[in-house]
């Protein structure tokens, strides 16, 4: 690729003359440019050379270029016009000068809650516009986020990025590895991609602006690839309330991640819950003087000789060409007059030009500037020194009228110019949004820039408070109105309403011109009805600071979690004291236990509430004991058979052994327990029985 200072000052595609370097990288150099047809500033980017020598390239060029020439979003860069020249494919680009994200990280600066959430929906927005049209970025990195003047950002390099990656090219490995730090997981397995990976890149940029590092960053590329397969977003406390989002932005399986449009509406959402966010700290970029004082709009009526003028004819100015006189007071320059040179030496640049020769020669003039204060001293008739009286007169009448010419025209141009200059009426910008009055400068033909911001209660935040030329006032074209913009009103002190009341709360935040937003939880330590925490909360050393009129989250106390009953049937009491007095739950005994022919002596047999049941902390579980199993009364089988006895004590569900005569027919003459004896259910009756 030729070199930076080689390539300034070259016209490309006939009509971009190239001005100041404003970036360069393996593939591309980036130059402020003046659009010498329309008189706008422009940014074009010269592609590498080499790439003109791969045909694939080439034609994937021609349609990603075209592609991203239909794309019409605020906050994607816009593609004025591409091209291909030998010395390589070029793109016309819109010019800002706010810097990138990268050049903004890279000066050490990390990024607040409020500015993330509103560049990245912006980002987000103009990706969902790009993938509604089908369009994927797929190189999604804090280089390819530009600001303009006023903080907006806009993603540049749609489709070229995909041009170049499938090149023949190989970038360094520098370059690669920068790439390589936002590539999604399916980009590192080489699957295919859908829009879902630049939500992906742009989570991990989003992450990088807060925390100054990039999540799964390793030594290598590969090592940065893989570390991010089947990964979750690493959490970090300076995500803050971003966490949720950002963790379903970077999941590692794009079906389950947030598409463009959600992941925009999120943001936004959450935007418009935290405090306006300050102005970025831009890394602006110096496009050049030749830049700064062109003026933003298209001067379609210029004539376009300039562009048909072969290098080293000459030109004729004529008061049609005077439309723009900063484009007059550029092309003086050029030539080497400057501003300040007088008429006369302005006036011998129109000649030089391109008139034809000043009466006495074409020296005449600028001997005059040099010798005479402007008048040409007598010339020879080339017979002599002398010559005649009439040739020094005609001589003096020719330069005298010539001068006489000179004079008027110059007076003719001043007058076009002061006309031109000095006819721009400034607009009334007040209670203007910036971007309203920006269009309205322009339309007017001056320019427009943010001096600073104030709070004020009656205009709304982003709209215009002063200015500093009065409406109405005739000024020079291209001249820079500086507007104060508002803040909105001023941030109000917030009121620490922890420990208090619902009601009390709600006095102390109107008060305070503050809104409640309340959030009933459970507090184990809280009473019901008063205020656990909030959000902002102010710390004990320093007070903190909201947008007046902003929500607070109150939140209040419904009382203790509920407790769920354990099962507690077949624990012993001191097992129930435990399991209940661990959940702040009160054990208690019913009066009569119960018999029970399972549950041993002792054990629960039942309880109330029964498992499973919801009740407050504090509430009383009554547990009835076993008392184990019942009591029956030994019957009378003195004399019985053998067989009516054992039928009678297995009624009563005892247990019968015999000492000896246990023959069916033989006769029962001794019991142990005896009849009428109280034994427990299950209890062995010793009989003896004779014939």
């Amino acid at each position: 690729m030729s070199s930076i200072a080689e390539q300034v000052g070259r016209v490309v595609g006939g009509r971009y003359r190239l001005l100041t370097p404003i970036g360069s990288g393996a593939s591309s150099q980036v130059f402020a440019a003046v659009d010498t047809r329309l008189g706008r500033r422009v940014a074009v980017k010269v592609l590498h050379p080499s790439l003109s020598r791969d045909e694939a390239f080439l034609r994937r060029f021609r349609t990603e270029a075209r592609l991203a020439a239909s794309l019409d979003h605020p906050h994607v860069m816009r593609v004025f016009d591409w091209g291909e020249e030998r010395s390589g494919p070029y793109l016309v680009l819109e010019l800002l000068t706010g810097g990138s994200l990268r050049g903004l990280l890279d000066s050490g600066a990390l990024l607040s809650h409020a500015q993330v959430a509103r560049f990245g929906a912006e980002a987000a927005s103009g990706l969902a516009y790009a993938h509604r049209r089908g369009i994927i970025h797929r190189d999604i990195k804090p280089g390819n986020l530009l600001f303009d003047d006023d903080g907006h950002v806009r993603i540049a390099d749609f489709g070229v990025a995909r041009a170049i990656a499938q090149a023949s090219q190989t970038e360094p490995l520098g370059i690669m590895f920068g790439t390589a730090r936002y590539a999604s997981p399916e980009q590192a397995r080489g699957t295919v991609l859908d829009d879902r990976t630049d939500v992906y890149s742009l989570a991990l940029v989003l992450y990088e602006s807060l925390t100054g590092r990039v999540p799964f960053s390793a030594e290598t590329v590969s090592g940065t690839l893989m570390a991010r397969l089947d990964a979750s977003l690493p959490p970090a406390r300076e995500l803050g309330p971003l966490t949720p989002i950002l963790a379903a932005a970077a999941i590692s399986e794009p079906l389950a991640r947030l598409d463009a449009a959600s992941l925009a509406a999120e943001l936004e959402q959450l935007g418009r819950l935290l405090p306006p966010p300050d102005p970025l700290p831009l890394a602006a970029i110096d496009a050049g003087p030749g830049v700064a004082h062109l003026p933003d709009r298209d001067v379609t009526d210029r004539d376009e000789r300039s562009e048909r003028i072969a290098p080293g004819a000459t030109q004729v100015l004529e008061v049609g060409d005077l439309v723009d006189p900063d484009l007059l007071l550029a092309d003086l320059t050029v030539a080497g007059i400057a501003a300040d040179d007088g008429v006369p030496a302005a006036a011998s640049a129109l000649y030089t030009a391109g008139m034809a020769e000043p009466p006495g020669g074409r020296t005449a003039v600028a001997d005059a500037g040099h010798e005479t204060g402007g008048v040409p001293p007598p010339r020879g008739s080339g017979r002599g020194s002398a010559g005649t009286s009439k040739g020094r007169r005609k001589a003096w009448t020719a330069v005298a009228v010539a001068l006489l010419v000179l004079l008027a025209a110059a007076g003719a141009v001043a007058g076009v110019v002061h006309f031109v200059v000095y006819g721009h009426a400034v607009p009334s910008l007040r209670d203007e949004p910036v971007a309203t009055a920006r269009t309205l400068a322009r339309e007017a033909g001056l320019q427009l820039r943010v001096g600073g911001s104030a709070y004020d209660l009656t205009v709304p935040a982003g709209d215009v408070i002063s200015q500093s030329l009065a409406p109405g006032r005739h000024v020079k074209g291209g001249t820079v109105v500086v507007v104060t913009v508002s803040r909105g009103p001023a941030p109000v002190e917030v009121p620490v309403v922890v420990g208090h009341t619902q009601r009390l709360a709600r006095q102390l935040l109107g008060a305070a011109h503050l809104k409640e937003v309340p959030v009933l939880v459970y507090s184990e330590t809280v009473h019901p009805g008063v205020v656990v925490s909030q959000s902002p909360l102010p710390s004990a050393s320093t007070h903190r600071k909201a947008p007046r009129g902003s929500a607070v989250v109150v939140d209040i106390s419904k009382g203790p979690h509920p407790r769920i009953v354990p099962k507690l049937t077949g624990d012993s009491w001191s097992q129930v004291q435990a399991k209940l007095g661990s959940m702040r739950l009160v054990a208690a005994q019913a009066q009569k236990g119960a018999y029970s022919m399972s549950v041993p002596e002792g054990d629960v047999v039942s309880q109330t509430p029964a498992p499973g049941t919801s009740v407050r902390r504090g509430s009383t579980v009554v547990v009835t004991l076993s008392l184990g199993k019942p009591f029956v009364t030994v019957p009378s089988i003195s004399f019985d058979t053998v067989q009516q006895a054992e039928a009678a004590l297995t009624a009563l569900g005892l247990h019968y052994d015999f000492l000896f005569g246990d023959h069916p027919g033989w006769y029962v003459v001794y019991a142990s327990p005896g009849s009428g004896a109280s034994v427990r259910v299950g209890t062995t009756v010793t009989l003896e029985a004779i014939p």
